[in-house]
């Protein structure tokens, strides 16, 4: 049978004496005496293993400078200011560089302890077992060390529910039991817990009746509200509670109660409050990694039409050199195969005529005559059989350079918003109901425009601070205007229609793309003509005299020569895919009467009108003509 004895916070075993008095048992603790095996005691290797501070086994141990090892958290996490640390045990004052988080971790005493914590669980219970097979008169003369031992068994009420270590004091206040670790963190000698009564161990068997004062044992009828603790009415008189403001404990259940419901009521809210962030959170990230994997799959997208562009160009270079070498080589054999025939013919005449040279005369003289033109013949082939070098080293129209799309694509980034375009004042015009808008682009010319805004309004509609938008769509292929279609001017034309006679106007444009919208254009201003005050005739276009063809379609109007030259009035030709908000593209007609316009697509319906415009501003728009151009 086991005892122990009380070292302040630490339980030390030791044997103890059974000695039988008038055959009643009592209990004579003696110090056992040091065994005399060169093997160091239980004791020795409990307090080797025993962290200076909490006197605890150690949990991860870490080694200071001066050589000592402390737990380290909390014991060494405590001690630390800065990168200094005072060793409880020899008083030296470290410098440790980096903080505690560059202190070795001591793994192999880590080790030592798991093997002595399982070497332990194994002796208790085998103790266990041996206390079960002790007799019922010796464990009821053992009622009262019992207790005590099951004092020892109480667990820390704050620690992690797995490996709860044993209580070293109860809080009396608190009505908690604390190991040494959680007592030093969440009790420490500071206030409110400074009037704290600390008590050894108890179990909640133990602990004070609900209702009962735990030191005078009185009803608990009055609440402190400096203390915030329900007291006794003795308690009421001692120096603690000495002239503090006092309620019944009624009052104070009430209070308390309504304060803790509303604080719960507010604590649920927010807790709806943090339910519903973190879904719109969760989904946010979803909806994040969602547009990620649309841009990724957009980039692959890109990279793989221009890459499928570049297989079709070198698909086209080399279809083409392939075809180019059939034609050579077809040309060098079929010489090789005339050069093969000549030389076999003179070949074969040379040998013939060899053995006839060794013939009697009669036989020579023969077919003397016949052999010497077939000689001359033959010569003359072999004379014009000459090799026929090919232009090997360079192939005409041939070669490609494609270090211009090199840095193209060296240049290629992401999208950037497209820069400001502005209205070019000097080449408008206006009639009774239309206003026609010259554009220019941007001047950066790898700025992309998917489409232009037209912001406008009257004189009347800007005091309501009301105004109009026209969009216009910008196709890639009209963002190459000018390049491929003879006679083109290149501009961007947009007519605003359908306005008030005689009204003043503001106009300004900007542009867009996938990746964002430029700033507006400075405000431009224009007032619609009054009815007649145009000195430009209408145009007309003459639908009945138009031609269509597959990709392209002629156009016949008598306008342009029907205005004399001192009127300065020009003739443009407007047009576009019909039904689309585009913008138009212009040919000067510089005075003929037709006009053909290519480059169109087959199949296709295309609007015209004519433009005729002064310098001073004014124009005049024709009928509207709808031509579908023929099926390829």
């Amino acid at each position: 049978m086991d005892g122990f004895q009380d070292f302040g916070d630490v339980f030390l075993f030791s044997p103890v004496n059974v000695v039988a008095t008038n055959g009643n048992h009592a209990f004579e603790h003696v110090r056992a005496a040091p065994p005399q095996s060169p093997i160091r005691s239980k004791m020795d290797v409990d307090s080797d293993l025993q962290c200076p501070i909490c006197l605890e086994l150690f949990s991860y141990p870490i080694i200071l400078p001066c050589s000592h090892v402390l737990c380290r958290s909390p014991c060494a996490e405590h001690l630390f200011d800065f990168n200094f640390i005072r060793c409880p045990v020899c008083r030296d004052n470290c410098y440790v560089s980096g903080g505690i988080s560059s202190l070795p971790r001591v793994i192999a005493l880590e080790n030592i302890i798991e093997r002595y914590k399982a070497d332990r669980s194994v002796r208790e219970n085998t103790n266990d077992q041996s206390r079960n097979d002790e007799s019922s008169s010796l464990d009821a003369s053992l009622s009262s060390q019992s207790d005590v031992e099951k004092d020892s068994q109480v667990l820390c009420h704050l620690c992690n529910s797995v490996s709860r270590k044993k209580a070293k004091k109860s809080c009396l206040d608190c009505n908690t039991s604390y190991c040494s670790n959680c007592l030093l963190l969440n009790h420490q000698k500071k206030d409110p817990f400074n009037t704290h009564e600390l008590v050894s161990p108890r179990d909640e068997a133990n602990q004070s009746v609900t209702g009962v004062c735990s030191k005078h044992t009185d009803q608990l009828s009055l609440y402190c509200k400096e203390c915030s603790v329900p007291i006794c009415t003795l308690c009421k008189e001692s120096s603690l509670h000495k002239d503090h403001f006092m309620i019944t404990i009624e009052s104070a259940y009430a209070d308390i109660k309504a304060s803790i419901e509303k604080n719960l009521l507010k604590l649920g809210t927010s807790q709806e409050m943090v339910t519903s962030s973190l879904q719109h959170q969760r989904d946010n990230l979803k909806d994040m990694q969602q547009h990620i994997d649309r841009k990724r799959s957009e980039i692959n997208t890109q990279c793989d039409m221009l890459l499928a562009e570049i297989e079709n160009k070198r698909s086209f270079f080399l279809a083409d050199l392939e075809y180019e070498e059939r034609i050579r080589q077809n040309e060098q054999e079929e010489l090789i195969k005339v050069m093969e025939r000549i030389l076999g013919s003179s070949q074969a005449l040379y040998s013939y005529t060899s053995e006839v040279l060794n013939e009697n005369v009669s036989e020579f003289l023969e077919v003397a005559s016949t052999l010497s033109e077939k000689l001359v013949k033959a010569t003359t082939d072999c004379e014009t059989a000459q090799f026929q070098p090919s232009e090997v080293d360079v192939l005409p129209g041939k070669l490609v350079d494609f270090r211009k799309e090199k840095n193209v694509i060296r240049e290629m980034n992401y999208l950037l918003a497209p820069e400001t375009p502005s209205v070019d004042v000097t080449r408008c015009s206006r009639s009774e109901d239309t206003v026609v808008l010259v554009l220019s682009p941007p001047r950066n010319s790898h700025d992309v425009i998917d489409q232009y805004e037209i912001h406008y309004c009257s004189e009347e509609q800007k005091s309501l601070e009301i105004e109009d938008t026209l969009i216009v769509k910008n196709v890639p292929e009209d963002r190459l205007l000018g390049k491929n279609v003879p006679n083109c001017s290149g501009v961007i034309v947009v007519l605003v229609e359908n306005l008030c006679k005689s009204t003043t106007y503001y106009f300004c444009v900007s542009a867009s793309n996938q990746s964002g919208r430029s700033a507006n254009s400075e405000v431009v201003q224009c007032t619609t003509l009054l009815p007649g005050e145009s000195v430009i005739p209408a145009p007309v276009i003459v639908e009945s005299l138009c031609r269509a063809f597959a990709t392209s379609v002629q156009i016949y109007s008598s306008s342009p020569q029907d205005v004399a030259a001192e009127q300065h009035i020009s003739h443009f030709l407007l047009y576009r895919p019909r039904g689309q908000s585009r913008a138009w593209r212009t040919l000067c007609l510089y005075g003929r009467q037709d006009h053909r316009v290519f480059g169109l697509l087959a199949g296709t319906d295309y609007e015209f009108i004519i433009l005729g415009c002064n310098q001073r501003g004014e124009c005049q728009v024709s009928n509207r003509v709808y031509i579908q151009t023929e099926q390829s």
